[in-house]
């Protein structure tokens, strides 16, 4: 039996054999996503009508990694929502949007459990990180004549080498290489700041993606998942370097200088095999750019305004209510919302004290989001905040710069996860390790603190930090672990040679 495995753009990939398709994260539409501020590169909305043909006579599986609109595009999946056999696969997160929205949808839809198979021809499984409030799910696929694992926005970087004894052989390997974030795109900083902020983030992840390859040993390495283009927000945002939106082209010249080989760069339609294009995708040229922002509508403008200052208080009660009894840190900053230069036009959330404030100068620490009355009038509605945040729309001040988790899953959170979102991130520091170094043993917070990543897989670098395997954050083990750009700490302890370990596991 023979299988065809196609790329359609983004993480769109389709694994195909005379009787099945399985299908992967599609977005095929012309209007982008988190309110038309993403949009495809190359585009690819023009493909939609191709994959529904080559998927309609056919027993269709669909994969949906996670719920960003970049992934979870609900006009692809309507627009293949009156197929006759079609059953949308989906992670069984704790969170249920997904499962919730699908089935507003109509669509058949089952969750799949860590680890749990499921196909037919096509036979796949999935690897679940439901640790923080972005949650998300690698899978793997195995095809006639091939295997595929698609790792997508999942950063379960800290799991690949234990998932590499538990998997065959494997011959294309994706993953995000791209940045995907409000950071530093929104925040108010010195212009030489940012650059040098986004080049660390950038740095980070093509190390992680270096990791990955390594790890996994693939025959070829198949980049997606990034980067998007901005045709109606900042030009800057399209530059690829000095951004976290890198291009193909760094992405290229990074792993070139680090000997891999092997890469493959599909063109959306294109075959996913060994005669697949070796060239890197350029980023939009500024005329490019032009013209797709003239052939395509602006969703934003169409976006309603109904705010009401009222309204979005009650909105944000209504979010202290549901962790009224939770401890929060002293240091825990406030956030202010400001919709208007006039102080009147703003409205303090005092999270520790769990209290609106009158509007105010705030005091710090204090995270200030300041935003267009549309913006907030998505806020009081039925839209994620996540989704909100991820439309680049908002100005963001941290003062001081130091970022805090608690605030972070304030703003991102659904309600429906909010509480258990901070009691999971409160305690993360329950489980202690013991790792060691040049003969030197200390103990340290097993998980990180910035979003949960699991450090006995960590790496311990030439000045004696603590390096996450999921984001790179630095743990200084002879400052007591603490993560001096963040403030926050994994409680590094260091222990006396005849003190024994409190857990087994470490490195």
């Amino acid at each position: 039996m023979n299988s065809d495995f196609t790329f359609w753009g983004h993480n769109c990939f389709l694994i195909e054999t005379d009787r099945e398709a399985l299908l992967l994260d599609p977005w095929l539409n012309d209007t982008g996503a988190f309110f038309g501020s993403w949009h495809q590169w190359p585009p690819n909305g023009h493909l939609r009508e191709a994959v529904k043909k080559r998927c309609a006579e056919k027993k269709l599986s669909i994969f949906v990694s996670h719920e960003h609109q970049d992934h979870f595009d609900k006009s692809t999946l309507a627009a293949l929502s009156n197929h006759p056999d079609c059953t949308v696969f989906i992670p069984a997160y704790k969170d249920k949007y997904l499962l919730e929205a699908l089935g507003q949808m109509n669509l058949r839809t089952v969750e799949l459990a860590e680890g749990e198979e499921a196909g037919g021809d096509v036979q796949f499984r999935i690897f679940i990180d439901d640790s923080g409030i972005n949650h998300d799910a690698a899978i793997f696929v195995a095809a006639p004549g091939f295997t595929f694992f698609n790792q997508n926005d999942c950063k379960i970087f800290d799991r690949l080498p234990t998932l590499r004894n538990d998997l065959p052989s494997v011959d294309y390997y994706s993953v995000q290489f791209s940045g995907a974030n409000w950071h530093p795109a929104c925040f108010v900083l010195p212009e030489d700041q940012r650059r040098i902020v986004a080049k660390k983030k950038v740095l980070s992840k093509l190390r992680n993606v270096l990791g990955g390859i390594k790890i996994l040993g693939p025959r070829f390495f198949v980049p997606a998942a990034g980067p998007a283009f901005f045709p109606f927000l900042d030009p800057a945002l399209n530059a690829g370097a000095g951004t976290i939106f890198v291009h193909q082209d760094e992405l290229d010249k990074y792993l070139a200088q680090n000997r891999i080989q092997d890469i493959l760069y599909p063109r959306p339609g294109e075959r996913v095999d060994e005669h697949a294009s070796r060239l890197p995708i350029p980023g939009p040229t500024p005329a490019e750019i032009d013209d797709y922002a003239l052939s395509h509508r602006v969703v934003w403008e169409g976006t309603e305004d109904n705010f009401s200052a009222g309204r979005f208080a009650d909105v944000l009660r209504r979010r202290l209510s549901l962790i009224a009894g939770i401890a929060l840190p002293p240091e825990t900053p406030s956030i202010a919302f400001r919709w208007g230069s006039d102080k009147s036009e703003s409205v303090l959330v005092d999270l520790v004290g769990n209290s609106l404030l009158p509007a105010q100068e705030p005091q710090t620490p204090c995270l200030v989001l300041s935003a267009s009355t549309k913006y907030f009038s998505l806020m009081c509605g039925e839209d994620r905040w996540q989704d909100i945040a991820l439309s680049l729309r908002a100005s963001i001040e941290r003062l001081p710069d130091v970022y805090n988790t608690i605030a972070n899953i304030f703003l991102f959170a659904d309600e429906s996860n909010l509480a258990e979102s901070l009691i999971r991130n409160l305690n993360l520091s329950r489980e202690r390790i013991v790792i060691e170094h040049q003969g030197q043993k200390y103990e340290i917070n097993r998980y990180c603190p910035h979003q949960g990543g699991d450090l006995a897989y960590a790496t311990i670098d030439d000045d004696l930090h603590v390096v996450c395997p999921r984001h790179s954050w630095r743990f200084d083990l002879a400052c007591e672990g603490m993560c001096k750009t963040s403030g926050m700490s994994i409680d590094a302890v260091k222990l006396d040679s005849h003190k024994q370990p409190e857990s087994p596991t470490g490195k």
